[in-house]
């Protein structure tokens, strides 16, 4: 179960440190698109984490 945890944090990281980039370079992202960004990378993050705690990924 931890690993799933630490699988979960780690895809959110990701998610973060793109958006991240993506709002240095200063591309004017609008409130839409952020919802929309983390709102995928979430269900992502719930995917990855679901699918290491079945042990369809192991680490």
């Amino acid at each position: 179960m931890f690993n799933a945890f630490i699988a979960f944090i780690i895809t959110l990281l990701f998610g973060v440190v793109i958006f991240a980039k993506i709002w240095w370079d200063g591309s004017g992202m609008s409130f839409t698109f952020t919802k929309w960004y983390f709102g995928i990378f979430f269900i992502a993050a719930l995917v990855v984490g679901a699918c290491t705690f079945a042990g369809f990924i192991q680490f």
